[in-house]
């Protein structure tokens, strides 16, 4: 698992590990509903939170995208 610094590197990762924006947008989707982050458009201040990046890092790697 890497370390991130922003969820927009999240979603990068995710968005090359899944390959297909319908799965991305799916995926992100479940994230939310877990978590409360929105990967596709996050709140300013979840955007470098380390908080917040480590419940979507453990949430993706429960749903089996361990990144």
């Amino acid at each position: 698992m890497s370390t991130f610094r922003a969820l927009g590197d999240v979603a990068d990762a995710l968005q090359s590990s899944v390959k297909s924006d319908s799965s991305f947008r799916s995926v992100s989707t479940r994230v939310l509903l877990r978590t409360g982050v929105n990967l596709r458009e996050p709140r300013p201040e979840q955007v470098k939170d380390p908080v917040a990046i480590g419940k979507v890092t453990t949430a993706l790697a429960d749903m089996g995208y361990a990144l």
